[in-house]
């Protein structure tokens, strides 16, 4: 994303980035630690990730957007999951706008995986690629603007300086206090529990909601166990593993979703008239996203049965 000055791309004036906002060192966790060390390791960790990522957006480095994304997500997540244990509702005050900054850079990244999707077909015989391309690229530099207008932004400056101060210094509640296994155990196998309840339930035809509800809740599943793994040791890390295993399909099923909405937009954009063969091809398309979606739900069903016996094996092992 290449910035602009205050009176090009949308005109909106630009926020530097504080100079000054450096994310705190590392912190050590063990089997030992408290639950508020573990939870401040995680902090800082990912708002680390965060502003590496958010430092990215003005070069377009490669990557950026989808780290600064993921880091937002894990924060918001582990503040979800963990956020009780920190004083004066810090996790309540940070989830929301955490969930705005992710929102404003989710455009860009869904053009970018569609654009890559779309430039990486070997077998395109329909020609999506020449029907689709130069109006996601157009998409693509919109896009782009708006979100590094946002990330720019007073708004999302307060929230790099507030994931800072929290990080550097959290104010835990007592529970923070007692040992981490003690007290993350309960929490990861409450997340565990949610998604495994929601996958167990959904077959491949379900609607694409019901299914994306699962993809969160088991990408909070994976995150929570991430955040306990330092501590409760290598069932935590497999528990993590084998969630991030299950969110691949469902990732690649909310692709499809997402990319049929963007179709169907471009099949709507009177300011770039289809002709009849890219209308056709854009049919085509959007039929082809419903076969991958239940052909991903079905391989995310296929995984989740064949990891039953290992997930009752994991929990039992957290749960002592």
């Amino acid at each position: 994303m290449t910035p602009t000055s205050g009176d090009e791309g949308t005109g909106t004036a630009r926020v530097p980035v504080d100079p000054d906002l450096t994310s705190p060192p590392p912190t050590p966790v063990s089997r030992d630690s408290t639950a508020g060390v573990a939870v401040m390791a995680h902090l800082r960790r990912q708002t680390g990730a965060l502003l590496a990522a958010d430092a990215g957006l003005d070069t377009d480095a490669p990557g950026s957007v989808h780290a600064a994304r993921v880091a937002a997500r894990r924060l918001r997540s582990g503040l979800r999951v963990y956020g009780d244990l920190l004083r004066d509702d810090v996790a309540a005050q940070l989830r929301p706008e955490l969930a705005w900054y992710a929102g404003a850079l989710s455009p860009v990244r869904d053009l970018e995986v569609f654009a890559a999707s779309l430039a990486d077909a070997t077998d395109d015989v329909h020609g999506f690629g020449d029907a689709l391309l130069p109006w996601v690229h157009r998409r693509q530099g919109l896009a782009q603007a708006a979100a590094l207008d946002a990330a720019r932004s007073p708004r999302a400056g307060a929230l790099r300086r507030s994931l800072v101060s929290v990080a550097r210094a959290p104010s835990f509640t007592a529970e923070a206090a007692r040992r981490a296994p003690k007290v993350l155990a309960p929490r990861v196998l409450r997340a565990d529990e949610r998604a495994a309840r929601l996958l167990e339930q959904l077959r491949p035809a379900d609607d694409s909601d019901s299914w994306h509800a699962a993809r969160i809740t088991a990408k909070r599943a994976r995150y929570a166990a991430e955040v306990g793994a330092p501590v409760l040791g290598m069932a935590c890390d497999a528990l993590a593993r084998l969630w991030s295993t299950l969110t691949e399909p469902l990732g690649d099923a909310q692709d499809a979703v997402i990319q049929r909405a963007l179709v169907l937009d471009r099949v709507d954009d009177s300011s770039v008239p289809l002709s009849a063969g890219e209308a056709f091809v854009c049919g085509v398309y959007v039929a082809s996203t419903h076969d991958r979606e239940v052909a991903c739900h079905r391989r995310a069903r296929e995984v989740w049965r064949a990891s039953r016996d290992e997930h009752k094996r994991l929990r039992k092992a957290l749960g002592r």
